[in-house]
């Protein structure tokens, strides 16, 4: 028996009326075509059909996704200084996570009116409700962290568990290394893009299995490598020209990968390689059933999906999938979840939709940061509890008579249906998840909406902290690590693109001349985005392969926007031939 029926019987209609047909994006204008299987969605999930494309969906997710931010706000009743990866100026307060963990937020609510648009009472309790500041699943050890797995003596590493690691974002099993996203058992390496178990290894992509190696690209098992492109069980290859041991030594003798200028003449020198013999797969997946999309392992009936391992099953367009997670549509980081939709890193979930930051949630509806709660609605900050709404406890018959009122009057207010409204997100847009794994250009968060603020509004960077007359510009950096003396160490450097200051550690600077890494120069937040864009993006495009002018479908590429992609039996045959 229904729970809402006045809901389910507006929106029957709704979705009775579905065809299959070209559809246009409402927002960013993209044209898709909506199959059965969308409508399918629609209906299991009695939800009403988006007017928004999947890939302008991902994007206005990831709004919520913090990306690579590290900012400092203030306790909300000491004012002492807090580092946090929700923005100030996006007005939401932060608490340590012990303390957040101890309170208890279900005194602080709103009385739901269901003649008022929706949001705008979330976002009067979101104002009022802390967050929790670092949001850490596991306790760093003497580390700068963020979203923590469980680092020791690392620093502004996000989403890792690594050990004397500098500036990483989703790093596990990693050691001593730098400037790393999305990898898996790096040592002693740095500048490393969606690759696993490397040792002593430096600016490498989609790569397996390396030693000693330096710019590679989609190579598997290679020692003592330099410039090498598609390239399996290789030694001494220098620019996709095999050498002999002599041949490369004596090559490699003359190049100071110390020196930045030198590192940079040879990124050159690899882009024109990569541009000239590179060949990009249609796809980076492995051993997949039924599925389609983008970084995916061991799935089984996946629907255009990204970035999604540990077997995920019956996913429809969903990112981050890890764990054993079955059923989902439209999640944007699903962990341990079935049957949920639309929720943003909500794990261990089930029957909940348009959910963020929340964890075991069981048929909960536009959740904000709450845990361990059984049906709910409109709830920021709950713990263990069941039929509230804004935070107000209700008995069941008077939780289940509202949401239905509530749910009516924002389906006649296209409210319903969609994700949570991009100004209510807490992130600095510009260097959010849109833009570091959705690729979205200044055009396309302009038209997704959201707070505008600069990176340094109320306090955010530190900027208030530091001593202007010590300031050094980035031009007047050393060129070679060997120059970079211990008189560099904490001293502000302004990165006027990012418009906001960075210092070296004493830390980083011993691990940059331990491994012999030139000093950089910019800011390390624009450092991570920059590299995360040497991959591809959530977000899919039609593509031609260059061999047989098959049609495939890929995923977006920020730095590579031309590159050579080869379906997969022509992909398979190069690599046959030429690796």
């Amino acid at each position: 028996m229904s729970k809402t029926p006045s809901f389910d019987s507006k929106l029957k209609p709704i979705l009775d009326a579905l065809q299959p047909g070209e559809q246009a994006c409402s927002i960013l204008g993209e044209k898709w075509q909506r199959d059965q299987k969308e409508i399918d969605v629609y209906c299991r999930f009695n939800v009403p059909p988006l007017t928004v494309s999947a890939n302008t969906l991902w994007k206005w997710m990831a709004y919520y996704d913090a990306g690579y931010q590290f900012w400092w706000s203030k306790h909300p009743e000491t004012g002492k200084p807090v580092l946090t990866f929700h923005h100030p100026a996006s007005g939401i307060k932060v608490l340590p996570d012990v303390e957040w963990h101890a309170k208890d937020f279900s005194t602080i609510t709103e009385n739901a009116d269901p003649s008022k648009p929706f949001f705008d009472q979330l976002r009067a309790l979101e104002l009022r409700v802390p967050f929790m500041a670092t949001f850490n699943r596991v306790e760093p050890e003497n580390s700068i962290t963020l979203f923590s797995f469980g680092d020791r003596q690392s620093y502004f590493t996000f989403a890792c568990a690594a050990e004397r690691c500098f500036f990483a974002c989703g790093a596990f099993q990693a050691e001593g290394s730098s400037l790393m996203h999305l990898v898996h058992q790096i040592t002693d390496s740095h500048g490393i893009l969606k690759s696993q178990r490397l040792f002593r290894c430096r600016y490498v992509r989609e790569s397996l299995d390396c030693i000693d190696s330096t710019f590679l690209f989609d190579c598997r098992n290679c020692q003592n490598c330099f410039g090498a492109a598609n390239k399996r069980n290789r030694q001494y290859v220098f620019m996709n020209e095999q050498l002999t041991k002599a041949e490369y030594e004596q090559r490699m003798a003359g190049i100071d990968l110390g020196k930045r200028s030198v590192v940079e003449q040879y990124q050159k020198q690899f882009d024109e390689l990569l541009a000239k013999e590179g060949v990009w797969p249609e796809n980076f997946n492995v051993n997949i059933q039924d599925s389609s999309g983008e970084y995916l392992a061991n799935a089984v009936h996946c629907v255009e999906c990204f970035d999604s391992s540990d077997a995920p099953t019956n996913q429809y367009r969903c990112c981050w999938n890890y764990g054993v997670n079955d059923s989902n549509a439209y999640m944007w980081g699903s962990v341990d979840s079935t049957e949920c939709y639309m929720c943003v890193s909500s794990p261990n979930s089930n029957q909940s939709k348009f959910c963020y930051r929340s964890f075991r949630l069981d048929n909960c509806e536009f959740c904000m940061t709450c845990s361990d709660l059984r049906d709910c609605f409109g709830c920021i900050g709950l713990k263990k509890r069941q039929f509230c709404i804004f935070n107000k406890q209700y008995t069941e018959e008077e939780y289940w008579r509202l949401v239905d009122e509530i749910k009516c009057a924002m389906l006649d207010r296209a409210e319903y249906g969609n994700y949570l409204p991009t100004a209510l997100s807490s992130t600095f847009v510009p260097e959010s998840g849109a833009v570091v794994y959705g690729g979205a250009t200044e055009e396309q968060l302009r038209l997704l909406g959201g707070q505008i603020f600069e990176a340094d509004a109320e306090g955010a960077t530190g900027a208030d902290r530091i001593d202007p007359s010590k300031a050094r510009r980035r031009d007047e950096i050393p060129d070679a690590i060997d120059d970079l003396g211990d008189e560099w160490i904490g001293v502000p450097i302004y990165d006027e693109v990012s418009k906001r200051t960075f210092t070296y550690l004493r830390p980083e600077v011993e691990h940059y001349r331990r491994l012999r890494i030139a000093p950089p120069n910019i800011h390390f937040i624009r450092r991570i985005q920059e590299l995360s864009h040497s991959g591809q993006v959530a977000a899919f495009e039609h593509a031609t392969c260059s061999k047989c002018q098959t049609d495939v479908i890929v995923a977006k590429n920020v730095r590579y926007p031309y590159r050579r992609i080869f379906c997969r039996p022509c992909y398979n045959a190069f690599i046959e031939q030429q690796g």
